[in-house]
């Protein structure tokens, strides 16, 4: 068993990719004739291929099915519409990341008989994984961001299943997973349609695993509930929510969490040269946070706001099962909506692959605290010491000052 990326370099000489480049789609593992190929995880704790050479026929279709091999299919189509806006039903919007569009136009497909794919997370909070949704209550297990990188198993045979059945389904995921199925599909089908995310990265479960255990040990009690981005004290400010036995709640300044700052530097290798950010991608429509925005905005709201682009025609029939009395929609532009999220349009650099490196080396080996002790600017401290209170007024103040608008 080797790892594919090197099979191959071995066998397919016309495009040597390096392993690290491997987004973990799974599709290669899914449509391989002969289940050659499986998806393992590595020391680090994220998915990578792996090939059976005495099962392989050299078929090449793992090949021609990866995102990443065939990524010049998915550069540069542009938008052609860009919208602010945000879900008018406040129980859509708190549960929500930014705006709630994705739930929204979730709920009108189930309400329509359709069905949606997305991804939830496991009973244990430390992994997630895609499951499709078939009633509300399975939607809104979608909401909210997860951030660890989710598991496939069998769900692009099972929407295409779906969609060979002419069901409507809807495929909500980071974008190198919506390229992967549409490849995995071979063919454009009526009844699909595809919701991106603007991604900043995926992380281990192995952040989330020891983040749970330093938390319990803390509260001397189990982790039941865990929300990366709760609006329990509004979106200004991303907050993590933490539940537990005891009754016991806990709010803290996300980005000032070792599970905040973790899952920001040990992103999958993949995720520092990502293919798909800005343009790059085939989503009917890419959401997102819509950062920067300021309280004197028409589209301001602060229990949060989404940048929606659309791409083509399906993209603008997602928008249109909205009601406006449900939905709040404002045109804006694509530089509005992306200059001040970096995730939208840039990836994180060469810098931060060498603190991503470190900071990979000192926790597989003496864990999570000992590694953000080691790596962690005095952004981050400043973040996890000064009391929650005094971030929204950091925050104001950056957008005053150093935002780009």
């Amino acid at each position: 068993m080797n790892h594919i990326a090197d099979y191959w370099i071995d066998m397919y000489q016309t495009n040597k990719e390096k392993r690290e480049n491997c987004c973990g789609c799974n599709a290669c593992e899914t449509i391989c004739p002969k289940q050659a190929i499986t998806m393992k995880y590595d020391s680090e704790g994220f998915l990578y291929p792996l090939v059976d050479e005495e099962q392989c026929i050299n078929c090449g279709i793992c090949i021609n099915v990866c995102p990443i091999q065939n990524k010049d299919g998915a550069e540069n189509a542009q938008y052609l519409e860009t919208f602010a806006g945000y879900s008018n039903d406040s129980k859509i919007l708190d549960k929500c990341t930014s705006g709630g569009f994705a739930t929204a136009v979730a709920l009108k497909f189930i309400e329509q008989g359709g069905l949606v794919c997305g991804v939830r997370y496991s009973d244990d909070y430390i992994k997630a994984e895609y499951s499709i949704a078939e009633t509300t209550d399975d939607v809104m297990r979608f909401a909210s961001s997860k951030y660890v990188q989710s598991e496939k198993k069998e769900i692009y045979k099972n929407v295409k299943s779906l969609l060979d059945e002419n069901r409507k389904v809807l495929f909500i995921g980071c974008p190198c997973d919506v390229y992967a199925i549409q490849r995995y599909l071979k063919k454009e089908y009526d009844t699909f349609y595809t919701c991106e995310l603007v991604c900043m990265g995926v992380t281990s479960y192995k952040i989330a695993e020891e983040y749970k255990k330093i938390s319990e040990s803390k509260s001397r009690s189990s982790l039941v509930f865990i929300n990366a981005r709760s609006k329990e004290r509004g979106w200004f400010v991303p907050h993590l929510e933490e539940r537990f036995a005891n009754g016991k709640r806990k709010y803290s300044t996300l980005f000032g969490t070792y599970y905040g700052y973790g899952f920001q530097v040990y992103n999958r290798p993949s995720c520092l040269r990502c293919s798909f950010r800005g343009t790059n991608g085939i989503g009917d429509v890419r959401i997102g946070d819509f950062w920067g925005i300021k309280e004197t905005d028409e589209y301001w709201n602060p229990k949060g706001v989404s940048c929606i682009f659309v791409r083509n025609k399906k993209g603008q029939e997602l928008i249109s099962i909205l009601p406006e009395k449900e939905f709040s929609l404002f045109k804006t532009t694509y530089k509005i909506a992306t200059e001040s999220n970096m995730s939208s349009y840039k990836n994180k650099g060469k810098e931060f692959e060498g603190l991503r490196d470190k900071f990979a080396d000192v926790f597989l080996k003496r864990g999570l605290v000992s590694a953000c002790r080691q790596t962690a600017s005095v952004g981050f401290w400043v973040k996890h010491y000064v009391p929650d209170r005094w971030h929204f007024v950091m925050k104001k103040i950056y957008h005053k000052f150093v935002d780009k608008r």
